[in-house]
């Protein structure tokens, strides 16, 4: 029984924040073999059975974040996906055609493998516009096409609106302009990141208390954590200065939480990174859900192991 960890290159990982490398020294603490695939440093033009069996994989030797080498990998080998019990699909967006192109091959693995999250979901939704499925616990959104359409959607709304890439995330290209924007800068911003932009209201509430990400995997709420935009910001990205703080969920956001997971859950979405602003779904993280490193440190606990816990449950109940 082993685990693969599908994920960008390890000069991108950054350590003090990692998710895929708790996961990975938790399962080796408890003696699970763990291979890594560097997914950019794979060819996604081989035909689906050449592509599953001959993954450059590599030995997890050990995972550990406090050290300046966080992590150790054996040497590159051929491997076949079924070697694997569990893939652990990592990779971070943008959710580009590329990416596509390797959730393609993914998707024809044997279904006895069980893939967090399946990657025909993952790129079957995009995180910023799966709010729109669940009108009744999200903020308002729209997604544009068009420069048209980008324009008749700001000046809809009534102060102020949130532009946000449809394919990117931790803050990457969010902006804020109001409703009387001048054309020339809606125009810019489309022009950057076109060919598809969501519009939602801005919400006071993300400078008054932040931006509440709630972790779920498999029905379960593994922890949350409140991201508070650093002084003179509005993101609340940890990627983008935020601060971590405690918070309780709200009966409304737990609600939202329990009825969205019971829809994406059954899909193979078992973790699902739910972030709120108020009592309102603003996201609904699906690729690479993050946060249980802020999680273990607001809520004074180790997630990654009832994370594993749970994928270890799930896994068995498979048969």
């Amino acid at each position: 029984m082993k685990y693969l960890i599908v994920a960008d290159p390890i000069a991108r990982w950054q350590p003090a924040f990692d998710t895929s490398l708790r996961l990975a020294g938790e399962l080796l603490s408890r003696g699970i073999e763990v291979d890594y695939v560097d997914l950019p440093a794979t060819d996604a033009s081989k035909p689906a059975s050449d592509y599953l069996n001959t993954l450059p994989a590599q030995k997890v030797l050990h995972a550990e974040p406090g050290d300046a080498n966080f992590i150790g990998l054996g040497p590159k080998r051929v491997a076949p996906v079924s070697d694997y019990a569990v893939i652990l699909q990592r990779k971070d967006p943008p959710v580009d055609e590329r990416f596509r192109a390797y959730m393609k091959l993914f998707a024809q693995a044997p279904k006895s493998i069980l893939q967090i999250n399946d990657p025909t979901e993952a790129v079957a939704w995009s995180e910023h516009l799966l709010p729109m499925r669940f009108p009744e616990f999200s903020i308002p959104t729209q997604v544009c096409r068009s420069p048209a359409e980008l324009i008749a959607a700001v000046r809809a709304q009534k102060n102020e609106v949130v532009l946000k890439p449809v394919n990117e995330c931790s803050g990457v290209g969010v902006s804020f302009l109001r409703t009387d924007a001048a054309e020339s800068d809606i125009l810019k911003y489309w022009e950057e990141w076109k060919p598809e932009v969501v519009v939602q209201p801005y919400q006071e509430e993300i400078t008054r208390s932040g931006d509440l990400r709630i972790l779920v995997f498999n029905h379960r709420v593994l922890g949350s954590v409140l991201r508070v935009p650093r002084q003179g910001s509005r993101l609340a990205n940890l990627h983008q200065g935020a601060s971590s703080a405690p918070w309780t969920p709200t009966p409304r956001q737990l609600q939202a939480t329990e009825a969205i997971a019971a829809d994406l859950t059954p899909r193979g979405l078992y973790l699902l990174g739910l972030d709120f602003i108020g009592d309102l779904v603003s996201e609904i993280n699906i690729t690479s859900p993050s946060a249980l490193v802020q999680i273990n440190q607001v809520m004074g606990k180790r997630t990654e192991v009832e994370f594993v816990d749970e994928i270890e449950k799930l896994r068995k109940s498979r048969g």
